[in-house]
């Protein structure tokens, strides 16, 4: 598999860095007050976003805002067992560059969702987005067993992600987000990626990690179109991290020595998907910390 860049068309968009905590399964011995669980989760962002920055050598002014994606975490806040705005409080004790805003809806593709609003409100204010910083948190705060093994995706994998990326010029179809409109939402993303991918000659898809069926699918319906390697074997399903991880993994193990296109791309349970053609370059800073420790 080939993973030069093609020359002849280049993204807007560009990672300036990734950074990946995984998480243990399950997180503790014994199950802790969720306040005290997500303190500790917070404890392992904070600082996690800001080696990430730190590293890159931009400014935090540079981020304005920040989001802080979830498939899983949800039930605490809609039960007010924990409130966001004490969580991005805490969060803003590692300075004001941490996440400022929660979102869950549209599961392992609010990532995507979260940078056209962005770009969106960039556009509607008539100013140019140099830089967009999202973080991902999927951690099975209850331990409950759909998040621990799932029919529809086999083993979970769990972590902590921030990513960091740059727009070098105005984007124009670098993001696609959209929902499936069939029963059959992974099949339906994969043909979207497809087409997406006929649109972008030379770019290299990093897909969900998924069990070996839905690979085949995605043998079959992407027809040989050049991808990196599916992880699910390694780290189970780990959600909207996916892509993000995928591409840590590839930049980690090959020397980046010139530009190299990718699609990541991520599909939700509940239909929605997101797909961002980005590069990586040999200044991108990639970091895959220990896992994180119980305490």
């Amino acid at each position: 598999m080939s993973t030069d860049v093609n020359h002849q068309k280049v993204s807007g968009l560009v990672v300036k860095g990734i950074a990946f905590t995984p998480l243990p399964q399950p997180l503790f011995d014994q199950l802790r007050p969720i306040e005290e669980v997500m303190s500790l989760l917070v404890q392992s962002l904070g600082p996690q976003v800001n080696q990430l920055i730190e590293q890159t050598g931009i400014p935090a002014t540079e981020f304005e805002r920040h989001f802080l994606c979830s498939t899983m975490i949800e039930l605490p806040f809609t039960t007010q067992s924990v409130k966001w705005p004490d969580i991005a409080a805490q969060l803003q004790e590692y300075g004001v560059h941490q996440p400022d805003t929660f979102v869950n809806a549209y599961e392992c593709a609010s990532w995507g969702y979260s940078l056209r609003h962005y770009m969106k409100q960039a556009e509607l204010e008539q100013r140019q987005a140099k830089y967009m910083i999202f973080s991902i948190i999927d951690a099975n705060v209850y331990d409950f067993e759909f998040w621990r093994y799932n029919e529809h995706w086999q083993h979970s994998g769990f972590g902590i992600t921030t990513v960091i990326l740059e727009v070098e010029s105005p984007l124009t179809d670098e993001i696609t987000i959209g929902s499936a409109v069939t029963h059959n939402g992974v099949a339906e993303f994969a043909t979207v990626v497809r087409r997406t991918m006929m649109k972008k000659a030379g770019a290299v898809v990093a897909l969900p990690f998924f069990p070996v069926n839905v690979q085949i699918m995605f043998e079959k319906l992407l027809r040989g179109q050049p991808r990196l390697p599916d992880l699910h074997a390694k780290h189970g399903h780990c959600f909207g991290a996916d892509p993000w991880l995928s591409l840590l993994t590839h930049g980690l193990n090959n020397k980046i020595e010139q530009p190299q296109r990718f699609m990541a791309c991520s599909v939700a349970l509940n239909g929605y998907y997101a797909i961002a053609e980005l590069m990586l370059t040999p200044d991108t800073i990639l970091i895959m910390n220990k896992e994180w420790s119980r305490g």
